[in-house]
């Protein structure tokens, strides 16, 4: 198995349904799925049970408020690959999306890409029908609506097909790590413990494991131009991370880069 795909999910199984016909659809055909959610939602867990043509597991959690942290986690010990790739459970991934961060993988390193944002109308098409999402990963048919999801508020189209042109003259610049489209090697992600289980709440923790990599030794690689994926929209979801990056920089002025709880669990 060369990779595991850890999907982190909460409430919107809908979305999921999309995540996984994409995921059904990858070039690349040796991995496994883990549904990481951050819940325990029946809609979830039958949207898991449909006949997936994926090795896909399932994982829950009670639902006690954002413990994203935690669940990903759970889903980074039980990954059975030496490599893992990240996606949000609203992130539809373009079919040559894995092909291409296992391509790219080097050890010592983490695989950091970006999202293309669909607007209302053509999010609502693509839950609708996921299989239309064949249309926006064609290059003659993606052009053609171009007008129409630029009027309709789609951001960052110029990420709407892999491009190497464009990552040779424009995918330069250093890039923070998003939880929603990046990859690893397991062991490198062990070396700093996974996630902060001690940030609490919404923001903040892809900064924190970001720093904390970097602070180990593990650099960051740009590939926002290889690895496609695409964004469902939803209602912003704000929330205040003032106490999640005090923690974050306390560890950082400690040298802390090491998670107390993190994948092991320190005693209290």
């Amino acid at each position: 198995m060369k990779a595991t795909v850890i999907v982190s999910v909460y409430k919107d199984a809908e979305a999921l349904r999309c995540v996984l016909y994409g995921l059904e659809r990858q070039t690349e055909k040796n991995f496994e799925v883990i549904v990481a959610e951050d819940g325990d939602d029946p809609y979830i867990s039958k949207t898991c049970r449909s006949p997936w043509k994926l090795d896909l597991s399932h994982q829950t959690q009670a639902d006690l408020g954002f413990r994203k942290t935690l669940a990903v986690n759970r889903a980074i010990v039980k990954a059975r690959a030496p490599y893992i790739a990240f996606l949000d459970g609203d992130c539809v991934p373009h079919q040559s999306w894995l092909e291409r961060h296992l391509q790219m993988m080097s050890l010592g390193h983490v695989l950091v890409g970006r999202r293309m944002h669909l607007g209302p109308y053509f999010s609502r098409r693509l839950r609708n029908v996921p299989r239309w999402i064949n249309r926006l990963e064609s290059p003659l048919h993606s052009w053609l609506l171009l007008p129409a999801l630029q009027l309709d508020g789609a951001r960052n189209v110029e990420l709407m097909h892999p491009s190497r042109f464009m990552q040779r003259h424009f995918g330069r610049k250093r890039l923070n790590l998003v939880g929603c489209n990046f990859s690893s090697f397991k062991s490198d992600l062990l070396k700093v413990n996974g996630y902060d289980e001690e940030l609490t709440g919404v923001g903040g923790e892809d900064d924190d494991l970001h720093w904390r990599l970097e602070a180990s030794g593990v650099l960051t690689i740009n590939i926002k131009f290889q690895a496609v994926v695409y964004h469902l929209f939803h209602k912003s979801r704000r929330a205040d991370v003032t106490e999640n990056l005090r923690k974050s920089n306390e560890n950082l002025a400690a040298g802390r880069y090491f998670a107390r709880q993190g994948v092991v669990k320190s005693p209290e």
